[in-house]
């Protein structure tokens, strides 16, 4: 199958080891594709087809509905893959395969105008940023959001609103503010040209608003609520797990090519290969152990969430602390890792034309997500004494 075939909804439905192998295929068309991308500061349309032709955006799609609905690990994997070749286009697609999760936490009609596509991709942020001024039938949409990653070319967009009445905020029965979570077709929505960044530049992670929209009632959501059973929509925060599948992705194709760097290099005024350097073996091996390190600890943590959720039990908050750690600790290891092998391979490593100059950027700004945040540590802590944080996904 070429890579610019799209999937259909006559096909069968393409299993894990189908949309693994078509990541794995359309890896160099992303390296090829990589500097156009950065450029242009969103996914391009080729590079967006070939991703949709994976199958990739239907990951958790449910099988009611056709779709493979792939455990947490073999999206890790998928995600994983995709990011060795390019971190924008795994963050991307990362992002764009929560479709499926999203189109259960309403109900089914809605869902099914919604996403009239298994391949149909989601963007948008889930924090309160906008106001839900309530009206008939349902509430007046207006706020603006950052970060919308895939925004450019999304189908349904999101954007966690507080509700209010009469302008007033509304209160919970617990005495806080109430706030939901809309979807809307991206048509309604206005993207901001404002993504400008170090790294992770062809993610598209642009700015969006919306002003004094109409969201019918059923349009909204709240952490927790859902209309599908089965383990992968049991818990609220299952479709942010596979988010680590992106700093490991970049930091094992960093291993790959540091490795390769060293051992076609020549150490000079000495003329000495670069291989037989302690300190060149010595910089790899650190980084391959920090990666490894992280990936087992990643698949340790979110597999014991997944058996506990799997029994039909809610995962505790040790679990819930100890996944929370896991992201910030996964995307810091890995950033770790790939500077490691950028001070190893030394000036090599500086140029444009090198895949660990861009694989540093795209880390570093990573790090700067919610997952990578000191402040995640902080929640992750805090859970460990038994206090939930204010992030409803964790």
């Amino acid at each position: 199958m070429g890579i610019m075939q799209m999937v259909t909804e006559t096909e069968s439905v393409p299993d894990s080891s189908t949309i693994l192998a078509r990541a794995a295929e359309i890896g160099p068309f992303l390296r090829e594709h990589a500097d156009e991308v950065e450029s242009a500061r969103r996914l391009t349309k080729p590079v967006i087809d070939a991703l949709r032709s994976t199958g990739v955006f239907r990951m958790a799609m449910p099988k009611i509905w056709g779709g493979p609905e792939l455990d947490i690990f073999e999206q890790i994997e998928i995600i994983e893959t995709l990011s060795r070749a390019d971190a924008s286009a795994g963050w991307c697609a990362m992002i764009g395969s929560d479709s499926g999760y999203y189109s259960g936490y309403v109900d089914e009609a809605t869902a099914r105008s919604l996403y009239p596509d298994l391949d149909a991709v989601t963007a948008g942020w889930i924090s309160p940023a906008g106001t839900l001024e309530v009206c008939e039938g349902g509430y007046r949409l207006s706020g603006r959001w950052s970060f919308g990653s895939g925004s450019t070319h999304a189908d349904v967009i999101t954007g966690g609103a507080q509700v209010t009445e009469n302008g007033v905020p509304r209160i919970t029965a617990d005495g806080t503010p109430e706030f939901r979570i809309a979807m809307l077709p991206a048509a309604q929505w206005q993207v901001l040209d404002t993504w400008n960044t170090t790294g992770l530049a062809g993610s598209g992670s642009h700015d969006y608003t919306i002003t004094d929209a109409f969201v019918p009632a059923e349009n909204t959501w709240f952490p927790g609520e859902t209309h599908r059973s089965g383990t992968l929509y049991a818990w609220r925060g299952m479709f942010v797990a596979n988010v680590v599948g992106v700093p490991v992705g970049v930091a094992l194709d960093a291993c790959e090519t540091a490795a390769d760097i060293i051992a076609g290099k020549m150490l000079m005024p000495q003329m000495t290969p670069a291989s037989d350097e302690p300190r060149m073996r010595s910089g790899i091996a650190r980084a391959r152990a920090l990666v490894g390190s992280a990936r087992s600890y990643a698949h340790d943590t979110i597999g014991s969430l997944w058996t506990t959720v799997e029994a039909g039990d809610e995962p505790t908050f040790q679990q819930r602390a100890d996944l929370a750690g896991c992201y910030v600790h996964t995307v810091s290891t890995c950033r770790d890792a790939v500077r490691i092998l950028v001070d190893t391979v030394g000036t090599a490593a500086i140029r444009k034309t090198c895949p660990l100059e861009r694989q540093l950027r795209d880390l570093t700004t990573l790090g700067q997500h919610i997952v990578g945040q000191e402040l995640m540590r902080e929640w992750a802590g805090g859970l460990y004494f038994g206090r939930s944080p204010s992030m409803p996904v964790l």
